[in-house]
């Protein structure tokens, strides 16, 4: 049995040959076509070749051109014509494809799948496991060559479907899995495919859809309303597409009333699944309205993950793992029920105490705090090991009222330091960790850092590790991580005596002093989005803990501590 890779590619020197290696033990033959409009092409198809002749595998190539209209575009115009012409040049019994910046798990096993289905199954759905959204999706991805020969194809100029015919049978596997892992976002393909739907608007419910979806993700709230009620309006768009639109729309329209009845729209399309109830307990806690939002967080959690077939092709796990627990105990938490929250906080550690915890200081920024700790849990591998505890001041009204969701303690000194410090005393976990409202997490941030300090006693070994900020060249460590004996050591995350600048300076020269810093700024990035980096303007709160009085003072107290 032979099997065909067919690969749309732009210019994708970067990602190709680690797409080719991932595959290899998977396919015998390479088809590639290559898609790019009138751009000036790269090496990827050199680097294409010149794999596959080092591997003893077989090369086809085309390249497919732009129709009249579009023949001055720098991108393709139909992916759904680009890969029936990938399929149409396969020759293996068996045609894969995926695209350049993925990867296959467990490649080894995939002939294998393949050539174990019965003869009447016409196609293989895989799931597709795109990092760092939750969203694990079932996708066409292989298909018999005698089946696409007698007339199945590819539809649809932008997220094109292999639709088959009444009677041809699929099956759903879920192994092995196709991982989307870019090297890096690519924001300009979002005006690509809002282009090409222009373009081609000929299923206008899903195409309206989709055109909804690309504003929506480029943070086009106003165009992506308009054209998600059109979607919404058209009596056949498929219930997936209803419940993502309903949920975005009420995302975007900015009328909290029309918000919630999108949401309870959304929730007759799929009653059984939580993510409509989980948007509504968003929208209750922004109003305030502490009861309604933990009276549907109890509803979400009496819904137990729904089996695959009765699932919206947007189902993300998260909202039956972590995140749903995790919601729910801030809403018990803002309704006064402590008992509760408590509850449903052991039940989102597991009945275990974390190892990490994440020590978040934050004043007068409440919904960036939020997207924060969102981030570092969403970006975790294991959130259920991770911690965190907001730290406010009291005299921060909008804070305060936010933090009343979430484990959280409050400080009168109006100092970011003074508040990391309570946060520490708090903590359960062995290596705590300083944040702040502007950092972002690497993927899998929590893996990362405790491979650096795998086999070692944190209770016992003082640690530091320092992490690479995306931007200093210095031994400053802006992002303090300790371990628990670290902690005690000093008797506190940061000496008392100062008030926001100058105590990582402390933090980090005494840390270098004592030859107890784990250095992995080469291995491990998180980036410090901060104004003085991306040249932006200083908020209330930059210039509340930058202010001239605190670096003196800070300065002071650092040359009189540290001679």
């Amino acid at each position: 049995m032979r099997v065909s890779l067919c690969v749309i590619c732009g210019n994708e020197e970067q990602h190709i040959e680690r797409m080719l290696d991932s595959f290899s033990p998977a396919f015998d033959e390479l088809s590639l076509v290559r898609a790019i409009g009138a751009r000036t092409p790269d090496r990827t198809l050199s680097i294409a070749r010149d794999w596959c002749e080092a591997k003893d595998k077989t090369f086809r190539f085309r390249e497919h051109l732009n129709q009249p209209g579009a023949e001055h575009w720098e991108h393709v115009d139909s992916f759904g014509e680009a890969r029936n012409e990938a399929f149409r040049q396969g020759t293996g019994d068996w045609l894969i494809w995926s695209d350049c910046d993925d990867l296959l798990d467990n490649a080894d096993r995939l002939k294998e799948v393949l050539a174990g289905l019965p003869d009447e199954v016409s196609m293989a759905r895989f799931l597709y496991d795109v990092r760092g959204t939750s969203k694990k999706l079932f996708r066409e991805r292989a298909i018999r060559r005698s089946t696409f020969e007698a007339g199945r194809k590819w539809h649809h100029d932008v997220h094109e479907n292999l639709l088959l015919l009444a009677g041809d049978k699929h099956i759903d596997l879920d192994d092995p899995v196709w991982i989307h892992a870019p090297l890096e976002v690519k924001r300009e393909n979002r005006h690509r495919n809002l282009r090409i739907l222009r373009n081609s608007v000929r299923d206008a419910a899903s195409q309206y859809f989709y055109i909804h979806q690309e504003h929506y993700c480029s943070g086009n709230f106003k165009a992506a309303e308009e054209f998600g009620k059109l979607a919404i309006s058209m009596p056949n768009l498929q219930d997936s597409f209803k419940y993502e639109a309903l949920l975005n729309v009420a995302r975007c329209c900015g009328n909290h009333r029309e918000s919630i009845n999108y949401c309870l729209q959304a929730h007759g399309v799929f009653p059984w699944c939580r993510e409509a109830l989980n948007a509504l307990i968003l929208l209750y806690f922004e109003k305030g309205d502490r009861q309604r939002a933990y009276y549907w967080a109890e509803r979400a959690l009496e819904r137990p993950e729904p089996p695959l077939e009765d699932r919206p092709w947007t189902h993300e796990a998260k909202h039956y793992g972590w995140y749903g627990v995790d919601l729910a105990a801030r809403a018990a938490r803002y309704a006064g029920h402590a008992e509760r929250a408590q509850h449903l906080q052991d039940h989102f550690h597991g009945g275990k105490e974390p190892t990490i915890s994440l020590i978040h200081a934050t004043r007068g920024r409440s919904s960036k705090a939020v997207a924060c700790r969102e981030a570092f849990l969403q970006a975790a591998a294991n959130p259920a090991n991770v911690e965190h505890i907001f730290c406010v001041d009291i005299d921060d009204g909008v804070s305060m009222e936010m933090a009343q969701q979430f484990v959280h303690v409050t400080s009168k000194e109006q100092s970011c330091v003074a508040a990391w410090n309570l946060g520490a005393r708090k903590a359960q976990g062995d290596l705590l960790i300083q944040l702040s409202d502007d950092w972002l997490p690497p993927l899998h941030w929590d893996l990362q850092l405790l491979e650096l300090v795998a086999l070692r006693d944190l209770k016992k070994e003082q640690l530091v590790i320092a992490v690479h900020d995306g931007h200093r060249k210095d031994e400053l460590m802006c992002m303090a991580i300790m371990s628990r004996a670290r902690l005690e050591a000093q008797g506190d995350m940061f000496f008392a005596g100062y008030e926001s600048v100058f105590s990582d300076n402390e933090f980090s020269h005494r840390a270098w002093a004592d030859k107890i810093v784990i250095d992995a700024r080469d291995k491990v990035t998180f980036v410090h989005d901060h104004p003085h980096f991306s040249n932006g303007p200083l908020d209330p709160t930059y210039r509340h803990n930058n202010q001239s009085e605190r670096y003196k003072r800070g300065k002071e107290l650092f040359d009189s501590r540290n001679p």
